[in-house]
Protein backbone atom coordinates (compact mmCIF):
# COMPACT_ATOMS: atom_id res chain seq x y z
CA UNK A 1 0.00 0.00 0.00
CA UNK A 2 1.49 3.32 -1.11
CA UNK A 3 2.31 6.10 1.27
CA UNK A 4 -0.36 8.81 1.53
CA UNK A 5 0.57 12.02 -0.27
CA UNK A 6 1.18 14.93 2.10
CA UNK A 7 -0.61 18.21 1.36
CA UNK A 8 1.85 21.02 2.15
CA UNK A 9 -0.24 23.81 0.62
CA UNK A 10 -1.47 26.75 2.70
CA UNK A 11 -5.17 27.50 2.19
CA UNK A 12 -7.05 30.74 2.66
CA UNK A 13 -9.72 29.85 5.22
CA UNK A 14 -12.31 30.95 7.79
CA UNK A 15 -13.63 34.51 7.27
CA UNK A 16 -11.03 35.23 4.59
CA UNK A 17 -12.43 32.35 2.54
CA UNK A 18 -15.97 33.74 3.03
CA UNK A 19 -14.70 37.08 1.72
CA UNK A 20 -12.83 35.44 -1.17
CA UNK A 21 -15.98 33.65 -2.37
CA UNK A 22 -17.93 36.92 -2.15
CA UNK A 23 -20.87 35.51 -0.21
CA UNK A 24 -24.04 37.43 -1.21
CA UNK A 25 -25.13 40.27 1.10
CA UNK A 26 -22.57 39.23 3.72
CA UNK A 27 -21.61 42.82 4.58
CA UNK A 28 -25.21 43.69 5.48
CA UNK A 29 -25.03 41.88 8.83
CA UNK A 30 -21.43 40.75 9.36
CA UNK A 31 -18.40 42.98 9.91
CA UNK A 32 -15.74 40.80 8.31
CA UNK A 33 -12.88 43.06 9.38
CA UNK A 34 -13.93 42.75 13.01
CA UNK A 35 -14.51 38.99 12.77
CA UNK A 36 -11.09 38.46 11.18
CA UNK A 37 -9.47 40.13 14.17
CA UNK A 38 -6.94 42.02 12.05
CA UNK A 39 -5.34 38.83 10.73
CA UNK A 40 -5.42 36.84 7.51
CA UNK A 41 -6.59 33.32 8.34
CA UNK A 42 -4.87 30.39 6.65
CA UNK A 43 -5.17 26.63 7.22
CA UNK A 44 -2.57 23.92 6.68
CA UNK A 45 -3.20 20.19 6.66
CA UNK A 46 0.29 19.08 7.67
CA UNK A 47 1.89 20.19 10.92
CA UNK A 48 5.28 20.76 9.24
CA UNK A 49 3.70 23.33 6.92
CA UNK A 50 2.93 25.69 9.80
CA UNK A 51 4.63 29.08 9.72
CA UNK A 52 4.68 32.16 11.94
CA UNK A 53 4.17 35.41 10.13
CA UNK A 54 3.03 38.79 11.36
CA UNK A 55 -0.53 39.59 10.32
CA UNK A 56 -1.37 35.93 9.65
CA UNK A 57 -3.09 33.34 11.80
CA UNK A 58 -2.20 29.81 10.72
CA UNK A 59 -4.61 27.01 11.70
CA UNK A 60 -3.61 23.37 11.52
CA UNK A 61 -6.24 20.77 10.60
CA UNK A 62 -5.27 17.11 11.02
CA UNK A 63 -8.58 15.70 9.79
CA UNK A 64 -8.86 13.80 6.53
CA UNK A 65 -10.49 16.50 4.36
CA UNK A 66 -11.99 15.40 1.00
CA UNK A 67 -10.28 17.00 -1.99
CA UNK A 68 -13.54 18.63 -3.16
CA UNK A 69 -13.33 21.05 -0.20
CA UNK A 70 -9.81 22.21 -1.11
CA UNK A 71 -9.80 24.52 -4.12
CA UNK A 72 -7.05 26.05 -6.23
CA UNK A 73 -7.50 29.18 -8.34
CA UNK A 74 -5.16 28.56 -11.27
CA UNK A 75 -5.49 32.16 -12.45
CA UNK A 76 -4.20 33.69 -9.20
CA UNK A 77 -2.45 30.69 -7.72
CA UNK A 78 -4.46 30.98 -4.49
CA UNK A 79 -5.41 27.89 -2.52
CA UNK A 80 -8.70 28.36 -0.68
CA UNK A 81 -11.14 26.13 1.21
CA UNK A 82 -14.60 25.63 -0.30
CA UNK A 83 -17.54 27.70 1.06
CA UNK A 84 -19.05 24.66 2.81
CA UNK A 85 -15.85 24.01 4.76
CA UNK A 86 -15.41 27.72 5.52
CA UNK A 87 -18.90 27.68 7.08
CA UNK A 88 -17.84 24.88 9.41
CA UNK A 89 -14.72 26.81 10.37
CA UNK A 90 -16.51 30.03 11.38
CA UNK A 91 -19.75 28.88 13.04
CA UNK A 92 -18.07 28.72 16.44
CA UNK A 93 -17.51 32.50 16.26
CA UNK A 94 -21.27 33.17 16.06
CA UNK A 95 -24.39 32.80 18.18
CA UNK A 96 -27.40 30.65 17.22
CA UNK A 97 -29.15 33.24 15.07
CA UNK A 98 -26.00 34.39 13.30
CA UNK A 99 -25.16 30.80 12.32
CA UNK A 100 -28.59 30.40 10.73
CA UNK A 101 -28.38 33.79 9.02
CA UNK A 102 -24.90 33.09 7.61
CA UNK A 103 -26.12 29.78 6.22
CA UNK A 104 -29.05 31.50 4.50
CA UNK A 105 -26.78 34.15 2.97
CA UNK A 106 -24.31 31.55 1.67
CA UNK A 107 -27.25 29.82 -0.06
CA UNK A 108 -28.78 33.06 -1.37
CA UNK A 109 -29.24 34.05 -4.99
CA UNK A 110 -26.48 36.62 -5.70
CA UNK A 111 -28.16 38.27 -8.71
CA UNK A 112 -31.85 37.47 -8.63
CA UNK A 113 -33.97 34.34 -8.86
CA UNK A 114 -32.28 32.91 -11.95
CA UNK A 115 -28.68 33.21 -10.72
CA UNK A 116 -26.69 30.33 -9.28
CA UNK A 117 -26.17 30.27 -5.50
CA UNK A 118 -22.67 29.93 -4.10
CA UNK A 119 -23.64 26.76 -2.25
CA UNK A 120 -26.84 24.90 -1.34
CA UNK A 121 -28.19 23.73 2.00
CA UNK A 122 -27.72 20.13 0.87
CA UNK A 123 -24.02 20.76 0.16
CA UNK A 124 -23.56 22.39 3.57
CA UNK A 125 -25.20 19.41 5.23
CA UNK A 126 -23.10 16.89 3.31
CA UNK A 127 -19.91 18.72 4.31
CA UNK A 128 -20.93 18.83 7.99
CA UNK A 129 -21.79 15.12 7.95
CA UNK A 130 -18.54 14.14 6.22
CA UNK A 131 -16.29 16.24 8.45
CA UNK A 132 -16.60 14.12 11.58
CA UNK A 133 -14.72 15.41 14.64
CA UNK A 134 -14.56 18.94 13.24
CA UNK A 135 -15.12 21.38 16.12
CA UNK A 136 -17.83 23.30 14.27
CA UNK A 137 -19.74 20.24 13.09
CA UNK A 138 -22.33 19.99 15.88
CA UNK A 139 -23.15 23.70 15.85
CA UNK A 140 -23.39 23.70 12.06
CA UNK A 141 -25.76 20.71 12.00
CA UNK A 142 -28.00 22.35 14.63
CA UNK A 143 -28.11 25.61 12.64
CA UNK A 144 -28.69 23.93 9.27
CA UNK A 145 -32.00 22.48 10.52
CA UNK A 146 -33.41 25.98 10.01
CA UNK A 147 -31.49 27.12 6.91
CA UNK A 148 -33.45 27.20 3.65
CA UNK A 149 -32.47 27.80 0.03
CA UNK A 150 -33.99 30.61 -1.99
CA UNK A 151 -33.08 33.80 -0.14
CA UNK A 152 -33.11 36.90 -2.37
CA UNK A 153 -32.06 39.65 0.08
CA UNK A 154 -30.67 39.94 3.62
CA UNK A 155 -33.89 41.45 5.01
CA UNK A 156 -35.85 38.60 3.43
CA UNK A 157 -33.66 36.07 5.26
CA UNK A 158 -34.25 37.72 8.64
CA UNK A 159 -38.02 37.95 8.17
CA UNK A 160 -38.06 34.26 7.28
CA UNK A 161 -36.23 33.58 10.55
CA UNK A 162 -38.76 35.67 12.50
CA UNK A 163 -41.66 33.76 10.99
CA UNK A 164 -40.35 30.19 10.77
CA UNK A 165 -38.01 29.60 13.72
CA UNK A 166 -39.45 27.71 16.70
CA UNK A 167 -40.36 29.52 19.90
CA UNK A 168 -37.15 28.23 21.52
CA UNK A 169 -35.24 30.47 19.08
CA UNK A 170 -37.65 33.42 19.31
CA UNK A 171 -39.55 32.79 16.07
CA UNK A 172 -43.26 32.57 15.28
CA UNK A 173 -43.10 28.78 14.73
CA UNK A 174 -44.61 28.83 11.21
CA UNK A 175 -42.70 25.74 10.16
CA UNK A 176 -42.41 24.61 6.51
CA UNK A 177 -42.46 28.25 5.36
CA UNK A 178 -40.85 28.45 1.90
CA UNK A 179 -39.11 31.52 0.48
CA UNK A 180 -39.68 32.72 -3.10
CA UNK A 181 -42.16 29.97 -3.90
CA UNK A 182 -43.13 29.61 -7.55
CA UNK A 183 -46.86 29.83 -8.25
CA UNK A 184 -48.35 29.24 -11.71
CA UNK A 185 -51.64 31.03 -12.23
CA UNK A 186 -54.45 29.81 -14.46
CA UNK A 187 -54.33 31.63 -17.88
CA UNK A 188 -57.93 32.83 -17.57
CA UNK A 189 -57.01 35.07 -14.62
CA UNK A 190 -54.24 36.94 -16.43
CA UNK A 191 -54.17 40.17 -18.39
CA UNK A 192 -52.67 40.11 -21.91
CA UNK A 193 -48.88 39.91 -21.81
CA UNK A 194 -48.58 38.46 -18.30
CA UNK A 195 -46.50 35.31 -17.91
CA UNK A 196 -48.61 33.60 -15.27
CA UNK A 197 -45.61 32.79 -13.07
CA UNK A 198 -45.43 34.49 -9.66
CA UNK A 199 -42.75 34.20 -7.01
CA UNK A 200 -44.30 34.71 -3.60
CA UNK A 201 -42.11 35.91 -0.74
CA UNK A 202 -43.21 33.34 1.85
CA UNK A 203 -45.64 30.45 1.40
CA UNK A 204 -47.04 27.56 3.42
CA UNK A 205 -47.72 25.33 0.38
CA UNK A 206 -49.91 22.72 2.08
CA UNK A 207 -52.17 25.31 3.72
CA UNK A 208 -52.08 27.65 0.67
CA UNK A 209 -51.14 30.61 2.84
CA UNK A 210 -49.05 33.35 1.26
CA UNK A 211 -47.24 36.20 3.02
CA UNK A 212 -45.97 39.14 0.99
CA UNK A 213 -43.40 41.61 2.35
CA UNK A 214 -44.15 45.08 0.99
CA UNK A 215 -41.01 46.98 1.89
CA UNK A 216 -40.89 50.72 2.29
CA UNK A 217 -38.22 50.97 -0.41
CA UNK A 218 -39.98 49.21 -3.30
CA UNK A 219 -43.69 49.27 -2.45
CA UNK A 220 -44.45 52.80 -1.25
CA UNK A 221 -45.43 54.42 -4.57
CA UNK A 222 -49.02 54.43 -5.83
CA UNK A 223 -48.11 52.34 -8.88
CA UNK A 224 -46.42 49.71 -6.71
CA UNK A 225 -49.42 49.55 -4.36
CA UNK A 226 -51.82 49.11 -7.27
CA UNK A 227 -49.64 46.32 -8.69
CA UNK A 228 -49.54 44.63 -5.27
CA UNK A 229 -53.33 44.78 -4.97
CA UNK A 230 -53.80 43.29 -8.44
CA UNK A 231 -51.29 40.54 -7.69
CA UNK A 232 -53.06 39.74 -4.39
CA UNK A 233 -56.45 39.51 -6.13
CA UNK A 234 -55.09 37.09 -8.74
CA UNK A 235 -53.48 34.88 -6.10
CA UNK A 236 -56.69 34.87 -4.02
CA UNK A 237 -58.66 33.76 -7.08
CA UNK A 238 -56.07 31.00 -7.45
CA UNK A 239 -56.97 29.67 -3.99
CA UNK A 240 -54.39 31.36 -1.74
CA UNK A 241 -55.00 33.35 1.44
CA UNK A 242 -52.81 36.43 1.06
CA UNK A 243 -51.37 38.34 4.02
CA UNK A 244 -49.15 41.39 3.66
CA UNK A 245 -46.38 42.69 5.91
CA UNK A 246 -45.02 46.23 5.76
CA UNK A 247 -41.63 47.40 7.01
CA UNK A 248 -43.32 49.07 9.98
CA UNK A 249 -45.11 45.85 10.95
CA UNK A 250 -41.95 43.76 10.67
CA UNK A 251 -39.98 46.11 12.91
CA UNK A 252 -42.77 46.36 15.51
CA UNK A 253 -42.89 43.14 17.59
CA UNK A 254 -46.52 43.70 18.63
CA UNK A 255 -47.79 44.38 15.10
CA UNK A 256 -45.89 41.41 13.68
CA UNK A 257 -47.35 39.15 16.34
CA UNK A 258 -50.87 40.32 15.43
CA UNK A 259 -50.36 39.19 11.84
CA UNK A 260 -48.84 35.89 13.00
CA UNK A 261 -51.79 35.32 15.38
CA UNK A 262 -54.21 35.91 12.53
CA UNK A 263 -52.45 33.21 10.52
CA UNK A 264 -51.58 30.73 13.25
CA UNK A 265 -54.51 31.05 15.66
CA UNK A 266 -57.40 32.20 13.47
CA UNK A 267 -56.57 30.61 10.10
CA UNK A 268 -54.75 27.43 11.22
CA UNK A 269 -56.54 26.98 14.54
CA UNK A 270 -53.36 26.48 16.57
CA UNK A 271 -53.36 27.09 20.32
CA UNK A 272 -51.28 29.93 21.76
CA UNK A 273 -48.77 28.16 23.98
CA UNK A 274 -45.21 29.10 24.95
CA UNK A 275 -43.18 26.21 26.32
CA UNK A 276 -39.72 27.70 25.78
CA UNK A 277 -38.50 29.80 28.70
CA UNK A 278 -35.92 31.48 26.43
CA UNK A 279 -38.52 32.74 23.96
CA UNK A 280 -38.37 36.41 25.07
CA UNK A 281 -34.56 36.48 25.22
CA UNK A 282 -34.21 34.96 21.76
CA UNK A 283 -36.96 37.19 20.33
CA UNK A 284 -35.09 40.25 21.58
CA UNK A 285 -31.90 38.98 19.92
CA UNK A 286 -33.75 38.55 16.63
CA UNK A 287 -35.11 42.07 16.99
CA UNK A 288 -31.58 43.41 17.46
CA UNK A 289 -30.42 41.63 14.30
CA UNK A 290 -33.34 43.17 12.42
CA UNK A 291 -33.06 46.80 13.55
CA UNK A 292 -29.73 47.45 15.28
CA UNK A 293 -27.11 48.90 12.94
CA UNK A 294 -23.72 50.47 13.70
CA UNK A 295 -23.38 54.17 12.79
CA UNK A 296 -21.93 55.12 9.44
CA UNK A 297 -18.43 56.60 9.30
CA UNK A 298 -19.96 60.02 8.57
CA UNK A 299 -22.15 59.89 11.69
CA UNK A 300 -19.36 58.48 13.90
CA UNK A 301 -17.11 61.38 12.83
CA UNK A 302 -19.57 64.06 13.93
CA UNK A 303 -19.89 64.34 17.71
CA UNK A 304 -23.31 65.95 17.63
CA UNK A 305 -24.78 63.46 15.17
CA UNK A 306 -23.22 60.56 17.03
CA UNK A 307 -24.84 61.70 20.29
CA UNK A 308 -28.19 61.88 18.49
CA UNK A 309 -27.63 58.38 17.07
CA UNK A 310 -26.83 56.95 20.52
CA UNK A 311 -29.89 58.54 22.10
CA UNK A 312 -32.18 57.38 19.31
CA UNK A 313 -30.77 53.86 19.62
CA UNK A 314 -31.25 53.75 23.39
CA UNK A 315 -34.84 54.99 23.02
CA UNK A 316 -35.57 52.35 20.38
CA UNK A 317 -34.03 49.55 22.48
CA UNK A 318 -36.11 50.67 25.48
CA UNK A 319 -39.30 50.50 23.42
CA UNK A 320 -38.34 47.11 21.93
CA UNK A 321 -37.65 45.64 25.38
CA UNK A 322 -41.07 46.76 26.58
CA UNK A 323 -42.80 45.42 23.43
CA UNK A 324 -41.05 42.03 23.38
CA UNK A 325 -41.52 41.34 27.10
CA UNK A 326 -45.25 41.90 26.65
CA UNK A 327 -45.64 39.30 23.88
CA UNK A 328 -48.02 36.46 24.79
CA UNK A 329 -48.71 38.34 28.07
CA UNK A 330 -45.07 37.94 29.13
CA UNK A 331 -43.11 35.25 31.04
CA UNK A 332 -45.33 35.54 34.15
CA UNK A 333 -48.34 34.18 32.23
CA UNK A 334 -46.43 30.99 31.31
CA UNK A 335 -44.63 30.41 34.60
CA UNK A 336 -41.16 31.46 33.42
CA UNK A 337 -40.74 34.62 35.52
CA UNK A 338 -38.33 32.95 37.96
CA UNK A 339 -35.75 32.15 35.31
CA UNK A 340 -32.83 34.56 35.80
CA UNK A 341 -32.84 36.30 32.39
CA UNK A 342 -36.61 36.76 32.40
CA UNK A 343 -36.61 37.96 36.02
CA UNK A 344 -33.84 40.51 35.42
CA UNK A 345 -35.43 41.82 32.22
CA UNK A 346 -38.86 42.16 33.83
CA UNK A 347 -37.30 44.20 36.64
CA UNK A 348 -35.46 46.37 34.12
CA UNK A 349 -38.61 47.04 32.10
CA UNK A 350 -40.56 47.88 35.28
CA UNK A 351 -37.82 50.32 36.35
CA UNK A 352 -37.88 52.00 32.92
CA UNK A 353 -41.65 52.38 33.13
CA UNK A 354 -41.40 53.97 36.58
CA UNK A 355 -38.67 56.33 35.43
CA UNK A 356 -40.59 57.42 32.33
CA UNK A 357 -43.70 58.11 34.41
CA UNK A 358 -41.67 60.11 36.93
CA UNK A 359 -40.30 62.48 34.28
CA UNK A 360 -43.45 62.53 32.10
CA UNK A 361 -41.82 60.82 29.11
CA UNK A 362 -43.25 58.17 26.80
CA UNK A 363 -41.39 54.86 26.55
CA UNK A 364 -39.15 54.98 23.50
CA UNK A 365 -39.19 58.78 23.32
CA UNK A 366 -35.83 60.37 22.68
CA UNK A 367 -34.32 62.50 25.42
CA UNK A 368 -31.67 64.30 23.37
CA UNK A 369 -32.97 67.11 21.19
CA UNK A 370 -30.62 69.01 18.91
CA UNK A 371 -31.71 72.64 18.59
CA UNK A 372 -28.92 73.76 16.26
CA UNK A 373 -27.63 72.52 12.88
CA UNK A 374 -25.16 69.64 12.87
CA UNK A 375 -21.63 70.51 11.79
CA UNK A 376 -18.96 68.03 10.82
CA UNK A 377 -16.19 67.95 13.44
CA UNK A 378 -13.63 65.16 13.14
CA UNK A 379 -13.09 63.36 16.43
CA UNK A 380 -9.97 64.72 18.12
CA UNK A 381 -10.08 68.06 16.31
CA UNK A 382 -10.78 71.30 18.22
CA UNK A 383 -14.42 72.40 18.16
Amino acid sequence: MGKKEVNRNIYLSHWDAIRYWQAPFIDAYFDLNDLRGGNIHMTVFDYKARRRKKGYRIHCCTLDVPAKYLCHDERTGIHVVAPALAYLQVVSDLDEHERILLGKLLCAYPDGMYSEPLVTVKELLVCAEEMKWHRGRKKALNALKYVKDGCNSPREALIHMLLSLPHALGGANLQDLVMNYEIRVAPGLLAPGESGVYYADYVLPEEKILIEFNSRTYHSSREAREADERRARILQLNGYDVYSLTTEQVEDPVELQRVVDEISHVRLGRRRRIRARRFWEMRLRLQALLTDRPPSAEVAGDVDRYMAYCDEREARLEWERHSVMGLFLGPIRWGFAKWKWNRDMLRRVAAEVRQSLAVGRQLGERIYRRSYPARSVPIGAPG
